[in-house]
């Protein structure tokens, strides 16, 4: 015959708290994963807005690396990176700057007068300049909404930009 074994409640305690333990290690873990991939994707966010911004306004500027056809210089209180292009009939002018806490870009025929919230919304940034380093060399910063400010060299290969202010 088979005898019994008394069950103690510390036997039936120890179990519920080894769970316990398990469960709160298991949601520790899970807050600490969610906590990081948040972090990891708004820095992927925030380097594809720049890196993004920055490849848009390279491919504008090599389109037309041409003499006398870059100029920096301001749309209303905004500093911009002018393009200029002709048609067979027309000069139209293409602006680049930040107006609002986005990348915007303006085209206009040269008779005709816009202000900086006329603009195409490109990307969501905060702030945008462009310098002038020597004939050859255009410095581009942009700057993303969580303060990262990434700056990029774009050399011009034709006769080179200008400014006016």
């Amino acid at each position: 015959m088979q005898q019994k074994q008394p069950k103690h409640i510390i036997d039936i305690l120890f179990v519920i708290a080894l769970f316990c333990l398990f469960a709160l290690s298991a949601i520790f873990l899970i807050s600490i994963g969610a906590d990081i991939y948040g972090k990891t994707v708004n820095n992927m966010e925030s380097n594809f807005d720049a890196r993004t911004a920055l490849a848009y306004v390279t491919e504008k500027i090599r389109q037309s690396d041409q003499k006398d056809q870059i100029t920096i210089g301001k749309l209303d209180d905004c500093q911009a990176l002018i393009i200029t292009s002709q048609s067979a009939d027309s000069v139209y002018y293409t602006y680049l700057y930040e107006y609002d806490g986005q990348l915007k870009e303006l085209m206009v025929r040269e008779d005709v007068i816009l202000g900086p919230e006329a603009g195409q919304n490109i990307l969501e940034i905060s702030d945008f300049q462009v310098q002038l380093i020597n004939q050859q060399l255009i410095s581009c910063i942009i700057e993303t909404d969580n303060r990262q400010s990434y700056d990029l060299l774009i050399s011009l290969h034709s006769g080179g930009a200008t400014v006016e202010y």
